[in-house]
């Protein structure tokens, strides 16, 4: 049948000059996904028959764009967990709400990023003349004071539940405090065992800017377990021979779960790392450098974790007398 129903929502499937097109009509209503199966077969035909342009999808669109240049793995991740239904929309039906109603479940810094996304594949489809405007998407405000680290004896909890390689990769990134991608990214080729020391490229770094990588005793552990697992990435799949799209899979959240942890992301990794060391004794402008941070003013936010360093300063003020200042 060239109209089919999966749960309550009617699917077509067209037969079309040796082709198949297959696609959700996104609605319940027979009748709407009638109107839409014979408004698709008609293109389809004048296609054929007349080299009539088929309407874009955004899938179209989102193939154009990757095929431009490379693109980042958490762009390919967002692509991925983008619903089918958009996906297979005609870009003239996207409209700020279709859009918004898509991504609005995601964390407003999640949504932020999607969006952009999103505007920038559509912009993509603009300049090749595919659709004549591109609609607005609002921002969410992100709460940038978040730090949210972990206890000693939460990591504890957390790791015994984490799959054999999620826990490694955590280990490492609380002992370097390196991102996601820098971790899942990570080639034999940036990694120094002699020297103890790794480096990132500017291209790869948040910041534009190389960062290099003390390894300390915990960190070398744990490449010591990978060595000759794989010979170019560090934290290959062991499926594919190629690195992770995202660390904070359906296993890391399962093991949250178990581990009866809440609000808590991958890269609270990096806060748990960062955290550490200012209460180890570890100076913000130290912080600064071992995390590839561009400003001071990025790291501020883990100096209440620390008062001590300011006790002696604190013990110096006394009360002052404008009296004694005159006479002197």
């Amino acid at each position: 049948m060239s109209l089919y129903r999966v749960g309550r929502i009617w699917y077509v499937d067209i037969q079309h000059d040796g082709a198949r097109t297959r696609e959700s009509t996104r609605t319940a209503d027979k009748k709407a996904a009638q109107e839409y199966h014979d408004r698709r077969r008609a293109e389809l035909w004048r296609h054929v028959q007349f080299g009539d342009p088929l309407p874009r999808t955004l899938r179209d669109a989102i193939v154009s764009w990757l095929s431009e240049k490379e693109r980042d793995l958490s762009d390919r991740y967002r692509i991925n967990a983008l619903p089918e239904s958009l996906r297979s929309r005609q870009l003239s039906a996207l409209t700020t709400a279709v859009l918004d109603e898509a991504i609005e479940h995601m964390a407003p810094a999640s949504y932020n990023r999607t969006a952009n996304l999103l505007l920038a594949i559509l912009h993509h489809a603009q300049a090749r003349g595919w659709m004549q405007t591109v609609p607005t998407l609002p921002r969410k405000k992100v709460d940038d004071k978040r730090v949210r680290w972990l206890s000693a004896e939460e990591w504890q909890r957390l790791r015994k539940h984490l799959t054999p390689i999620l826990e490694q990769m955590a280990r490492f990134t609380l002992a370097c405090g390196l991102r996601e991608n820098n971790v899942l990214r990570l080639r034999w080729d940036q990694v120094d065992l002699a020297r103890a020391v790794a480096w990132t490229h500017p291209d790869e770094s948040k910041a534009g800017a190389a960062i290099g990588v003390p390894l300390n005793a915990e960190a070398l552990a744990v490449l010591a377990e990978r060595k000759g697992l794989h010979k170019v990435w560090v934290f290959a799949n062991p499926e594919t021979g190629e690195p992770y799209y995202k660390a904070s899979s359906r296993k890391w959240y399962e093991a949250l779960k178990a581990a009866k942890l809440t609000d808590v992301r991958w890269h609270d990794l990096r806060h748990t790392w960062a955290s550490w060391a200012v209460m180890s004794g570890v100076r913000l402008e130290e912080l600064q450098r071992l995390g590839g941070w561009k400003t001071l003013a990025m790291v501020t936010r883990y100096a209440h974790l620390a008062p001590e360093h300011l006790a002696q300063a604190a013990r110096s003020i006394k009360p002052i007398s404008l009296k004694q200042r005159k006479r002197a």
